[in-house]
């Protein structure tokens, strides 16, 4: 089981966030469209590579991988949770988890805004 926490990240929408499709292999089989929320996915016994990305235009952003071990014949619910931008991996673990990127979404801002001070304040000084 693939339990999604959210699939938003900071978007093109002013302040508002975008959903962005979710995808996961398992092994070598072909990949599955994951949904926020619980995911069963059943395994046979054996040890299984599980990569999770989300595509934002088609390109793979926010992977994060864990090699899982279903030889006990358990259920494993792992834990993925999408970056805040686009720029960090995702994080796939066993138990709820930290999202990545604040660090990265608060320069963005921070950026943002600088850049639009300085050029407020040049366009003042050069007309002035």
């Amino acid at each position: 089981m693939i339990r999604v926490e959210t699939a938003a990240m900071a978007g093109r929408h002013g302040a508002s966030s975008m959903r962005l499709p979710l995808m996961a292999q398992i092994g070598d089989s072909p990949r599955i469209t994951l949904q926020v929320g619980d995911n069963p996915v059943p395994l046979p016994p054996g040890v299984w590579p599980v990569r999770v990305w989300c595509l934002y235009y088609g390109i793979k952003t926010g992977r994060a991988e864990l090699t899982v071990d279903t030889r006990a014949g358990q259920p494993v619910l792992l834990y993925y949770m999408a970056p805040r931008t686009i720029y960090n991996r995702g994080v796939l673990a066993y138990q709820p988890t930290e999202r990545q990127g604040k660090s990265t979404l608060a320069l963005i801002y921070g950026l943002a805004i600088g850049v639009t001070l300085l050029a407020v304040v040049l366009a003042a000084v050069l007309s002035g």
